[in-house]
């Protein structure tokens, strides 16, 4: 079963925003005292994963699709930056910067996933 580059566009669009929604919502949950057994929710382990999925799609997905299909640059460099914007994030200078900057960027590099889709459904019409 060959999987082509549209399937992965898609899963990696979800995973971006899944990792954003999850960016956005954790802190909110663990400041409710009731949730406080949550505290795994916030393992800097599942972080790294959704960061380290997101450049694996970006390096199976959107890269090929520029070498291949459409040679526009432009989902490329939006998932730059938005994965600039998540290692901001990462610099820990304060809560509200690094979930900011982590879901923007995230919202940034689902949307070069979106980009990338559409140019791809484009080009094969």
């Amino acid at each position: 079963m060959k999987i082509n580059n549209n399937s992965i566009d898609i899963v990696a669009l979800f995973s971006s925003l899944i990792c954003a929604v999850h960016c956005a919502t954790i802190p909110l949950l663990l400041s409710f005292s009731s949730l406080g057994s949550l505290h795994f929710l916030g393992n800097k382990f599942i972080e790294w994963a959704f960061i380290s999925l997101g450049l694996i799609f970006i390096i199976i997905s959107l890269l090929p699709s520029y070498k291949k299909i459409h040679k526009n640059s432009k989902p490329l460099i939006i998932a730059f930056l938005g994965f600039l914007l998540i290692a901001f994030g990462r610099l820990n200078l304060s809560e509200i910067f690094e979930i900011v900057n982590t879901v923007a960027g995230a919202f940034i590099v689902s949307y070069a996933h979106y980009l990338n889709w559409k140019l791809l459904r484009f080009k094969t019409n």
